[in-house]
């Protein structure tokens, strides 16, 4: 399995911007603030019977509910076990978990929360797995839904589930949406399986370059250089991936996603400033619904590089020096300087090309640990300053080694 540097999934706190009440605030100014700057939402609660979910999900009834399939919202990680125990518990009537969702248009829904609970619920509605794992009702495991005793399958059609719908009301703006999405996500994530900042970026500004990002994740020239298996092989018929593709560490956190993202963000230099965090949130605005010319170029422009990539450093491509006889770690600070820096001397490809070798040889020696550039290169300061200084360095090294100056 391949090992990863500068890859985590570590939670940053979410920027609240204005919503913010400061320490040294007056008690007059936060009472004004509760009173006009707290979130404006409208709440409606309803329970759902079991039977209705798949309607909903697939858009039969008079409602629809998106975000649930795995490349919105997050990627499914409930295994059959899981997914078993929670029909145990309406079979049980044991109470489960609202789940919430928030209502974007009239009639149109995005789950904010509970996306593995009620797909759980429709595969097993439609024969799609059978329950196992069972400590309470052993004598079920083995049977899907319709080999459940009739009554048995009779009570489950009538269970509920309660779903809690939030939405802005009338006065506030869109930013204010966005704004009240993001911080119940923050909330209702606090345990368990808690979404990432790609998986909140997935619900946040879904729309066509969110599309983007994950096709282009699943290009070949990008998975094999992550060491993610490949997907065509990897995507059953129905569209789910096969459990070498799920178990992969950069897919199933939408990490992935996020590391070509990460292009976008920073091949613009005016634009490499701030957190992380903030620079890959407001490229995901800013390039939220661009037009099919601009999104043709983007998509051509990440794949374009990432080909010359592959041609000029071949098996090394993104990857640290060697240790002890195995392939060294992929690193994705390697991988920002390496794209950017092709990137910006596409005009010189085929010098690049035919001096691979050398270029090769060079990033190895710079990211060696007794290496002066070390620090630097693995991405010990995650700072915008030190990936500016990153790419810089190992733009100035291409240039060395081909011969051109800077432009």
């Amino acid at each position: 399995m391949a090992e990863y540097d500068g890859v985590n999934d570590e939670p940053e706190p979410l920027s609240a911007g204005s919503s913010v009440v400061v320490v040294g605030t007056s008690d007059k100014a936060i009472e004004r603030h509760f009173e006009t700057g707290r979130l404006r939402v409208v709440q409606e609660k309803n329970d759902i019977f079991l039977s209705h979910v798949m309607s909903f999900i697939t858009g039969s009834g008079s409602t629809l509910w998106s975000n649930l399939r795995p490349e919105y919202q997050r990627r499914l990680r409930w295994d059959v076990k899981k997914k078993s125990r929670l029909i145990e518990s309406f079979i049980m009537n044991v109470p489960v978990p609202p789940v919430f969702l928030y209502e974007k248009e009239l009639g149109r829904f995005e789950v904010m929360d509970g996306q593995q609970r009620l797909n759980a619920i429709a595969e097993f509605l439609s024969g799609s797995f059978a329950l196992e794992g069972l400590e309470i009702w052993p004598a079920l495991n083995d049977r899907n839904y319709a080999q459940l005793p009739p009554l048995v399958r009779r009570g489950l059609d009538r269970a509920k589930i309660s779903a809690i719908t939030l939405m802005s009301d009338n006065s506030s703006a869109s930013e204010d949406s966005v704004d009240l999405r993001a911080q119940v996500f923050e909330r209702l994530n606090t345990g368990g399986e808690r979404l990432n900042q790609q998986e909140l970026r997935n619900s946040l500004y879904s729309g066509e370059f969110n599309t983007l990002l994950i096709d282009l994740s699943r290009h070949r020239w990008f998975t094999d250089a992550w060491d993610i298996p490949n997907h065509v092989a990897n995507t059953r018929e129905d569209g789910t991936p096969s459990a070498a593709l799920a178990a992969n560490t950069l897919f199933k956190r939408m990490t992935d996603v996020e590391i070509v993202l990460r292009f976008f963000a920073f091949k613009d230099p005016e634009k490499l400033a701030g957190s992380v965090r903030s620079m890959l949130d407001g490229t995901m605005k800013r390039l939220r619904r661009p037009n099919p010319e601009a999104l043709a170029a983007l998509g051509e422009e990440f794949t374009d590089t990432m080909g010359l990539c592959r041609q000029i450093f071949g098996s090394n491509t993104f990857r640290l020096p060697p240790v002890d006889n195995k392939p060294g770690k992929i690193s994705r600070p390697l991988y920002d300087a390496e794209m950017v820096a092709v990137f910006k001397l596409k005009a010189h490809r085929a010098e690049m090309i035919s001096s691979g070798p050398a270029i090769q040889a060079r990033l190895l020696e710079m990211t060696t640990p007794n290496a002066p550039t070390y620090d630097l290169m693995v991405g010990r300061g995650n700072t915008a300053i030190s990936i500016r200084d990153r790419i810089a360095a190992v733009e100035t090294a291409i240039r060395e080694i081909i011969n051109v100056q800077t432009g």
